[in-house]
């Protein structure tokens, strides 16, 4: 019996020991998983940094359409003279009439008018739009029932209003 009982005391003795051990073993575990860990980390970081996180050119996301530049937004090949020349009266019309946002037509009397953004346009009235850095002045040349007319020196463009 008592060798039995020095074999318990014994035991009860090494068990803070063998606990240690197993600590220091889950610790050699944990450090090779953590390490294991940060170099996958590291590889799929690696490459973020050469590449451009954002556009050169920003855009507005809660600007008004009449406010975007046409043509996509590519201010700078607008801005440039030698690039803007290459266009006709013609081509710089048609760039810029999706940027007339026609909302309504009014007729009174027989004579129709109409309305860009919240203002007004009758026939003869000029109406400024943005192409790039340049404000380009356009003249509403006709207007009828369906269709309206913009004019830009020679160049005219007639477009469907909407309905």
């Amino acid at each position: 019996m008592m060798r039995h009982t020095v074999i318990l005391a014994l035991l009860l003795l090494c068990l803070p020991v063998l606990r240690a051990a197993g600590a220091a073993g889950a610790a050699a575990s944990e450090n090779s998983s953590f390490e294991k860990n940060h170099e996958r980390i590291d590889s799929l970081l690696r490459g973020r940094d050469a590449q451009p996180i954002l556009p050169a050119e920003l855009r507005n996301p809660f600007s008004r359409p009449s406010e975007r530049p046409p043509g996509g937004g590519d201010a700078s090949a607008m801005a440039d003279p030698a690039k803007r020349a290459a266009l006709t009266d013609q081509e710089l019309l048609e760039r810029l009439a999706p940027a007339v946002q026609v909302s309504g037509i009014v007729e009174s009397g027989g004579h129709p008018t109409i309305i860009i953004g919240r203002k007004p346009f009758d026939e003869g009235d000029t109406l400024s739009l943005l192409y790039g850095v340049n404000t380009i002045e356009v003249k509403i040349k006709r207007i009828t029932s369906d269709t309206f007319t913009l004019g830009y020196k020679d160049a005219e463009l007639t477009l469907r209003l909407p309905r």
